[in-house]
Protein backbone atom coordinates (compact mmCIF):
# COMPACT_ATOMS: atom_id res chain seq x y z
CA UNK A 1 0.00 0.00 0.00
CA UNK A 2 1.25 3.24 -1.12
CA UNK A 3 2.02 5.75 1.61
CA UNK A 4 -0.12 8.85 2.03
CA UNK A 5 3.22 11.09 0.47
CA UNK A 6 3.05 8.62 -2.43
CA UNK A 7 -0.32 9.02 -3.34
CA UNK A 8 -0.25 12.91 -2.91
CA UNK A 9 3.31 12.78 -5.33
CA UNK A 10 1.18 10.67 -7.79
CA UNK A 11 -2.08 13.20 -7.75
CA UNK A 12 0.27 16.16 -8.10
CA UNK A 13 2.14 13.77 -10.82
CA UNK A 14 -0.92 13.00 -12.93
CA UNK A 15 -3.72 15.54 -12.18
CA UNK A 16 -2.39 18.30 -13.94
CA UNK A 17 -2.11 16.48 -16.75
CA UNK A 18 -5.74 15.10 -16.53
CA UNK A 19 -6.69 18.14 -16.12
CA UNK A 20 -5.31 20.09 -19.11
CA UNK A 21 -7.23 17.19 -21.29
CA UNK A 22 -10.23 17.73 -19.52
CA UNK A 23 -9.91 21.47 -20.71
CA UNK A 24 -8.56 21.31 -23.97
CA UNK A 25 -10.36 18.37 -25.12
CA UNK A 26 -13.61 18.07 -23.63
CA UNK A 27 -12.15 14.99 -21.85
CA UNK A 28 -13.30 13.01 -19.06
CA UNK A 29 -12.92 14.88 -15.65
CA UNK A 30 -9.61 14.35 -13.66
CA UNK A 31 -10.96 12.78 -10.74
CA UNK A 32 -11.82 10.08 -12.92
CA UNK A 33 -8.54 9.73 -14.34
CA UNK A 34 -6.31 10.46 -11.67
CA UNK A 35 -7.82 7.74 -9.36
CA UNK A 36 -8.09 5.15 -12.37
CA UNK A 37 -4.78 5.64 -12.94
CA UNK A 38 -4.22 5.30 -9.07
CA UNK A 39 -5.88 2.28 -9.18
CA UNK A 40 -3.85 0.85 -11.81
CA UNK A 41 -0.38 1.37 -10.53
CA UNK A 42 -1.21 1.17 -6.19
CA UNK A 43 -0.23 5.21 -6.49
CA UNK A 44 3.37 4.70 -7.73
CA UNK A 45 4.51 5.48 -11.19
CA UNK A 46 6.25 2.29 -12.58
CA UNK A 47 7.94 2.69 -15.68
CA UNK A 48 8.03 -1.39 -16.15
CA UNK A 49 5.25 -1.40 -18.58
CA UNK A 50 6.16 1.53 -20.93
CA UNK A 51 4.61 4.57 -18.87
CA UNK A 52 1.34 2.49 -19.13
CA UNK A 53 -0.45 3.84 -16.08
CA UNK A 54 -4.42 2.38 -17.10
CA UNK A 55 -2.98 -0.90 -17.76
CA UNK A 56 -4.53 -0.63 -21.01
CA UNK A 57 -3.92 -3.49 -23.19
CA UNK A 58 -3.09 -4.29 -26.66
CA UNK A 59 -6.39 -5.04 -28.28
CA UNK A 60 -6.97 -5.33 -31.77
CA UNK A 61 -6.43 -1.73 -33.36
CA UNK A 62 -3.00 -1.15 -32.08
CA UNK A 63 0.10 -1.16 -34.08
CA UNK A 64 2.92 0.66 -31.41
CA UNK A 65 4.66 -1.57 -28.79
CA UNK A 66 4.04 -4.20 -26.36
CA UNK A 67 5.22 -5.59 -23.84
CA UNK A 68 3.84 -9.13 -22.20
CA UNK A 69 3.03 -9.14 -18.87
CA UNK A 70 1.37 -11.08 -16.36
CA UNK A 71 -1.95 -9.84 -14.70
CA UNK A 72 -4.89 -10.78 -13.36
CA UNK A 73 -8.42 -10.68 -14.73
CA UNK A 74 -12.01 -11.80 -14.19
CA UNK A 75 -14.32 -13.96 -16.75
CA UNK A 76 -17.93 -14.98 -16.61
CA UNK A 77 -16.50 -18.72 -17.54
CA UNK A 78 -13.47 -20.98 -17.11
CA UNK A 79 -12.84 -21.47 -20.81
CA UNK A 80 -11.41 -17.78 -22.19
CA UNK A 81 -8.54 -18.20 -23.89
CA UNK A 82 -5.83 -16.33 -25.78
CA UNK A 83 -3.68 -16.14 -29.02
CA UNK A 84 0.25 -17.20 -28.34
CA UNK A 85 1.99 -16.31 -27.11
CA UNK A 86 -0.48 -14.49 -24.48
CA UNK A 87 -1.60 -17.65 -22.14
CA UNK A 88 -3.45 -18.38 -19.31
CA UNK A 89 -1.52 -19.32 -16.39
CA UNK A 90 -4.46 -20.38 -14.08
CA UNK A 91 -7.94 -20.16 -13.39
CA UNK A 92 -9.65 -19.82 -9.70
CA UNK A 93 -13.43 -19.82 -9.18
CA UNK A 94 -14.41 -17.23 -7.27
CA UNK A 95 -18.46 -17.74 -7.07
CA UNK A 96 -21.32 -18.09 -9.47
CA UNK A 97 -20.11 -17.20 -13.06
CA UNK A 98 -16.93 -15.67 -11.61
CA UNK A 99 -13.38 -16.44 -12.39
CA UNK A 100 -10.01 -14.78 -11.99
CA UNK A 101 -7.43 -15.50 -13.93
CA UNK A 102 -3.56 -15.18 -13.96
CA UNK A 103 -2.57 -14.77 -17.29
CA UNK A 104 0.20 -13.16 -19.83
CA UNK A 105 -0.87 -10.54 -21.52
CA UNK A 106 0.06 -7.75 -24.29
CA UNK A 107 -0.19 -4.00 -23.08
CA UNK A 108 0.75 -1.22 -24.75
CA UNK A 109 3.72 0.91 -24.46
CA UNK A 110 3.95 4.51 -24.46
CA UNK A 111 6.76 7.17 -24.64
CA UNK A 112 5.51 9.20 -21.93
CA UNK A 113 2.68 9.49 -19.81
CA UNK A 114 1.52 12.09 -21.06
CA UNK A 115 0.85 9.89 -24.68
CA UNK A 116 -0.43 7.12 -21.97
CA UNK A 117 -3.32 9.70 -21.33
CA UNK A 118 -3.98 10.85 -24.38
CA UNK A 119 -4.54 7.19 -25.24
CA UNK A 120 -6.19 6.90 -22.66
CA UNK A 121 -8.67 9.41 -23.34
CA UNK A 122 -9.15 8.23 -27.20
CA UNK A 123 -9.88 5.14 -25.76
CA UNK A 124 -12.84 5.89 -23.35
CA UNK A 125 -13.95 8.00 -26.39
CA UNK A 126 -15.19 5.58 -28.67
CA UNK A 127 -18.42 5.03 -29.61
CA UNK A 128 -18.29 1.32 -27.72
CA UNK A 129 -18.44 3.46 -24.22
CA UNK A 130 -21.16 6.50 -25.48
CA UNK A 131 -23.20 4.81 -22.64
CA UNK A 132 -20.84 6.70 -20.29
CA UNK A 133 -19.40 9.15 -21.85
CA UNK A 134 -22.28 11.14 -21.33
CA UNK A 135 -21.34 11.33 -17.62
CA UNK A 136 -17.47 11.81 -18.28
CA UNK A 137 -18.08 15.28 -15.93
CA UNK A 138 -19.17 13.10 -12.71
CA UNK A 139 -16.38 11.00 -12.28
CA UNK A 140 -17.98 8.15 -9.78
CA UNK A 141 -20.74 8.03 -12.44
CA UNK A 142 -18.87 7.39 -15.19
CA UNK A 143 -16.52 4.73 -13.07
CA UNK A 144 -19.79 2.49 -12.44
CA UNK A 145 -21.22 2.85 -16.44
CA UNK A 146 -17.65 1.69 -17.87
CA UNK A 147 -18.23 -1.64 -15.82
CA UNK A 148 -22.13 -1.83 -15.96
CA UNK A 149 -24.32 -4.28 -18.30
CA UNK A 150 -24.74 -1.09 -20.83
CA UNK A 151 -21.92 -1.25 -23.70
CA UNK A 152 -18.29 -2.40 -22.93
CA UNK A 153 -16.66 -3.10 -20.01
CA UNK A 154 -13.67 -1.28 -19.42
CA UNK A 155 -12.43 -3.82 -16.00
CA UNK A 156 -12.96 -7.22 -15.29
CA UNK A 157 -12.57 -6.72 -11.21
CA UNK A 158 -16.21 -7.42 -9.78
CA UNK A 159 -15.59 -4.27 -7.40
CA UNK A 160 -14.10 -2.24 -9.80
CA UNK A 161 -17.08 0.96 -9.06
CA UNK A 162 -17.08 0.65 -5.69
CA UNK A 163 -13.27 1.11 -5.52
CA UNK A 164 -13.06 3.62 -7.79
CA UNK A 165 -15.39 5.66 -6.17
CA UNK A 166 -13.13 5.30 -2.92
CA UNK A 167 -10.38 6.29 -4.73
CA UNK A 168 -11.79 8.93 -6.44
CA UNK A 169 -12.65 10.65 -2.74
CA UNK A 170 -8.95 10.27 -2.04
CA UNK A 171 -7.75 11.96 -5.20
CA UNK A 172 -10.61 14.87 -4.63
CA UNK A 173 -8.88 15.60 -1.25
CA UNK A 174 -5.05 15.09 -2.04
CA UNK A 175 -6.10 17.87 -5.03
CA UNK A 176 -7.38 20.28 -2.78
CA UNK A 177 -4.90 19.84 0.03
CA UNK A 178 -2.29 20.22 -2.19
CA UNK A 179 -4.21 22.85 -4.70
CA UNK A 180 -5.00 21.64 -7.73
Amino acid sequence: MATKKEQIDFVRAIYPEAKRLYEAKNGIHPLFVTAQAALETGWIIKKDVGNNIFGITKGSSWAGRVKLTLTTEYFKTDNVRFSAPEKVESVIKMGENKYRYRVHRFFRVYDSIADCLDDHLSLLGKPVYSDAWLYRNNPKEFARRIVDESGAKYATAPNYASVMCSIIDSVEKYSKEIGL
